[in-house]
């Protein structure tokens, strides 16, 4: 599921910084009970998320993955008290199963193989659990198809994908999907989007329509 490297701690943090409000708004955008779950994390970094979560609920264990051996050092590091735990892996690991709820913040358009992970997902979910993936790298953003356009070579990106296209590949493995956006609020001036390129209204746009919140429920 995308590259294994860790850009660096520096590095890391500033992303952290960056989708502190994302990662808000997925989880304001949650439609079902954290309290008392098993949450799993697709693609944890640096656990972030994961630890944002455990610090607003009172969660029954938050688990963990990412290809990245490095940042997954760094959350296990970073974990104190909470209820969680991480693995280095590509994919959900061995064992992993019985969870209520997985998170995932732009990974979907780093995998090669989405049906694998679709099935993989589906796998480790109770029946009656969900998947919340933010996705707004696809085929359908404007801003974001350029990006992938201009970085998907020298990062090893797949294809872009459509929105429809990802929705149907979790079908297939047994999901009912919907849709959202995400409940934002504000979106501080500090974030990416005017580094990368593109106007303001351009980057307001993404945000408010095109990152989507995808759910799978098994």
């Amino acid at each position: 599921m995308g590259p294994s490297y860790w850009r660096s701690k520096a590095e890391d943090e500033a992303m952290e910084d960056e989708h502190g409000f994302l990662w808000r708004a997925l989880l304001d955008t949650v439609d079902v009970e954290l309290a008392g779950a098993r949450v799993l994390d697709v693609g944890c970094s640096r656990g972030g998320l994961l630890r944002m979560v455990a610090d607003r609920w009172p969660i029954a264990e938050g688990a963990g993955y990412d290809p990245a051996a490095l940042a997954v050092e760094d959350a296990a590091a970073r974990t104190g008290s909470r209820p969680l735990r991480f693995a280095v892996a590509d994919t959900v690991p061995d064992g992993w199963a019985g969870f209520d709820v997985a998170l995932s913040h732009e990974v979907l358009y780093l995998l090669d193989d989405l049906a694998a992970h679709a099935g993989a997902v589906h796998a480790a979910l109770v029946p009656g659990g969900a998947y919340f993936a933010v996705m707004g790298v696809h085929r359908d953003s404007p801003l974001m198809a350029d990006w992938h356009r201009a970085n998907a070579e020298a990062l090893g990106l797949p294809a872009l994908r459509g929105v429809d296209e990802v929705l149907a590949c979790f079908t297939g493995a047994g999901f009912d999907a919907t849709v959202a956006r995400l409940s934002l609020g504000f979106v501080p001036w500090d974030a990416h989007g005017h580094r990368v390129g593109g106007h303001l209204a351009d980057w307001l746009a993404y945000y408010h329509e095109q990152k989507l919140v995808l759910r799978f429920a098994r």
